[in-house]
This record gives C-alpha cells, structure tokens and sequence, in this order.
C-alpha cells in the first residue's frame, strides 16, 4: 500500500492511544537494502493533542537509538483532502531532506464487555477465649459487575520518500489503554525497538 492510499485511512480515534503495546511484525516484501536516517513523524489523526503527543514522544525514542527525527509544524494539515494531504506530507518531507516517513494509523477499535458474576465469599471467624470461643461464617458478598476490555490496533508505516512505497510495516495491539502519555510512551518504546533493529542506519 503506498502513503498515498494509507493516508487515506484517516481515523478519528475518540479514546487516548494504547498504553500496554504488544507487537508483530509484518515487512512489505520488497524490503530495501538502503539505510534510513532521517525520518519524519506523522500520526494521521485530526486531534491535535493526539498528533502531537504520539509524533513527539516516537521521535524521542528513535532519537535515543541513533535516528535523526522531526516532525512536521503544528499548522493544521489538509486532513479532509486525501490527495492534498498526501502531496504536502511527501513535500515537507523532501524540503526537510528526509529519507523515511513514519506514520501512524488507527487500523481498527474493539470493545468488550464481560460480565463478572455476584461472589460470595465466606470465612470462619472465631469469637472469644478458650471454652467459650465460637467459630461463624463472616460471608461477603460481590456484586456482579461488568469487565470492559478495550483493545487498540495501531499500524506505524515507514515509506520511501522518493519512490512514496512502504519499506516497513508493524501492527501494535493495546489492551485497556492508560493515560495518553503512559500511552504514547509505551508504543513509541515498542515500535522504536523494532524499527532500531530491523533498519539500518547510524548509531
């Protein structure tokens, strides 16, 4: 899929980004052999605070592994033309003298509700001394109540600027998602990782 059509998938996350990030990978097959040194961050949502929070936070990460890294100016991008946002993205970039972009998308949302029946709980309890200690049940009962599972699928994207094609691929699956910070650390921790290991460039 080229940045073309994955800017296309413009989400409008409604919830904070995961914060408990578990990965796998996936490459394109036509991995290249080049190294990618500096790159440009880009979290293709409308919610500035989100955008912001996700860009910073990864770049800090892959700065601390040996990349150099920015991201775009806060102005507002053109996220209601797919056509025109593709075309400003991949402009910045080139101007900027990059040779990657990574980008950040919500692939998909899922939500669970399991319900946790009422429990009780009993346990002996002994009253008094000697002869005339007694032993009753003390008996609690929990209330039944409902368990929400949120699960996040976040796909994070780094392409070519020259050739606009994807290079490398990872989908990052978040359960029950924190604060935005907790969030955005833990993914971009993740993702930084794995992209450290599996592109070259200089320490």
């Amino acid at each position: 899929m080229t940045l073309w059509a994955t800017v296309a998938l413009i989400g409008c996350a409604s919830s904070p980004p995961p914060s408990t990030t578990s990965v796998t990978q996936k490459k394109t097959e036509a991995h290249p052999e080049g190294r990618y040194e500096d790159l440009i961050t880009l979290a293709v949502t409308a919610n500035q605070e989100y955008r912001v929070t996700i860009e910073r936070t990864l770049a800090e990460k892959l700065i601390d592994r040996g990349f150099q890294v920015s991201r775009l100016a806060d102005d507002d991008l053109p996220w209601g033309d797919v056509d025109k946002l593709t075309a400003t993205v991949t402009d910045l970039a080139s101007r900027a003298g990059a040779d990657g972009i990574l980008v950040t998308t919500l692939v998909r949302k899922d939500e669970e509700k399991n319900y946790v029946p009422t429990q009780v709980i009993q346990k002996p309890m002994v009253v008094g001394v000697g002869a005339h200690a007694q032993t009753y049940m003390d008996t609690t009962v929990a209330p039944g109540y409902y368990q929400e599972r949120k699960v996040y699928v976040l796909k994070t994207t780094l392409f070519d600027v020259d050739t606009g094609e994807p290079v490398w691929e990872l989908y990052s699956n978040t359960v029950n998602p924190g604060s935005l910070q907790q969030a955005a650390r833990d993914y971009a921790v993740a993702v930084a990782e794995v992209l450290n290991q599996d592109i070259s460039h200089s320490e």
